[in-house]
């Protein structure tokens, strides 16, 4: 039984298909929700450089070595590490508790993006009020059971299918509201903020730092999602051409989401610079004084909801693919076993606010645990990127005129840079 169900499960995507989940996997709430506030307290313009740089030097390439040895192998994370070299492993391991991890407090931000596309609709509450409820734990459970029910379904029917249908109606959604917000009077004030860069940050190695890590969280590598979805590609498949649309189709979303954002905020009196809370409570402020407002904040939490849950669909198939292939369980019991344990973890994050809330180090726990995981997430790339480069050496950039220094610069300086990074993440 088990080895039918792998059969059924490897190489199924279209070409299409799989070029659209792998971009709803990468363009995430980090494209939309953390890329505009990171820009704005970073100095505008000048932090696209960085950017921009992180995702051509390691970007593209991460994304082409984590195909490569998924598809090479054809099964999960630790699957696949195991047939790279069985002493590498736990590097599987980490990447599967990484992504679960992450996705036990990402769905709660889904939740919220989806309690705020009804909202917007109905009547705007306020933040506070709105945490200090048991409504996010509704939403977040609502999210939660998309995904599973998503996943259940398999990669043809269900993550594939989804993909077809939700990532064409974001890109139009990004497209219209960029159109519509462009044509507001602080549209000029905003782009240049926006685009105009101020070339004195670029001497702040902090802006440099984390505008690498930007590029790095934004691509989705190092926690065995693009290995994952590697494995179910045929050798037919174009993979260099592959990541390079992925990283293309994620940056294009992540810089056209600041043109949509900052018109509104310079329209409306906005502080850039705000952080998290810009979505959440600055917005929905601006969408209320807005003509058609109730339509533009349901379209953009809608948006925002539907970069939040294809990416989450990634991260549960990660775990769910692994027990498929460790413990030859079947699809839906290993979606819906990951779903109670989920649920379980992030349940402490949906009720963050709640009452007295729930705080550590003077930080929500939900705040907390992103800065937690986000550092491990490092770690989990920078060793996914070691074991590849050291112990299984891909041939993919043997093809590439500048192959030499491509595989110069992942053996070598990528996982420095990463653990760089870490350690700049833990002191700073």
């Amino acid at each position: 039984m088990a080895k039918n169900v792998r059969k059924v499960l490897r190489a199924q995507w279209t070409k299409t298909g799989f070029i659209l989940a792998s971009i709803g996997a990468a363009v995430g709430l980090g494209n939309i929700w953390r890329f505009p506030y990171m820009v704005g307290e970073n100095g505008g313009g000048a932090f696209l450089i960085p950017y921009l740089i992180g995702v051509i030097i390691f970007g593209i390439p991460l994304i082409v070595i984590e195909l490569e040895v998924g598809r090479k192998y054809k099964g999960s994370v630790i699957t696949t590490l195991k047939k790279v070299n069985r002493k590498v492993w736990f590097v599987g391991i980490l990447a599967i508790l990484v992504s679960l991890g992450i996705l036990s407090y990402y769905l709660v931000i889904c939740g919220w993006a989806l309690a705020y596309t009804i909202f917007s609709v109905t009547k705007f509450t306020s933040f506070s009020s709105f945490t200090n409820s048991l409504l996010p734990l509704l939403f977040f459970i609502i999210s939660l059971l998309i995904v599973v029910l998503t996943v259940s379904r398999g990669i043809k029917r269900g993550i594939e299918k989804m993909a077809m249908v939700l990532m064409p109606l974001f890109i139009a959604l990004v497209g219209a509201l960029t159109i519509y917000s462009l044509t507001l009077p602080g549209a000029k004030e905003a782009v240049l903020f926006y685009l105009h860069p101020d070339f004195s940050y670029l001497l702040n190695i902090k802006v440099w730092i984390l505008g690498f890590a930007q590029a790095f969280f934004s691509i989705a590598v190092g926690y065995g999602i693009l290995m994952t979805y590697g494995s179910y590609l045929s050798k037919k498949d174009n993979i260099m051409k592959a990541s390079v649309e992925i990283a293309s189709a994620d940056t294009f979303i992540a810089v056209l989401s600041g043109l949509l954002i900052f018109p509104i905020i310079f329209t409306f009196g906005l502080n850039p610079a705000a952080g998290s809370q810009l979505t959440f409570i600055s917005l929905p402020l601006a969408f209320s004084l807005m003509p058609f407002g109730f339509i533009i904040g349901a379209f953009f939490f809608f948006l925002l909801f539907s970069a939040g849950i294809t990416s989450a669909v990634s991260m549960i198939e990660v775990g769910v693919s692994t027990l498929i292939d460790e413990l030859n369980w079947t699809r839906k019991k290993s979606a819906w076993t990951l779903s109670i344990l989920i649920f379980l973890a992030g349940l402490p994050s949906a009720l963050s606010y709640f009452g007295k809330g729930l705080f550590i180090n003077g930080q929500p726990l939900i705040e907390y645990l992103d800065s937690l995981f986000g550092s491990l997430l490092l770690l989990s790339a920078a060793l996914t990127c070691a074991t590849i480069m050291w112990v299984y050496k891909p041939k993919s950039f043997s093809k590439w005129k500048i192959a030499k220094p491509v595989y110069f610069f992942l053996k070598y300086l990528v996982p420095l840079i990463l653990i760089g990074i870490l350690i700049y993440d833990l002191v700073a």
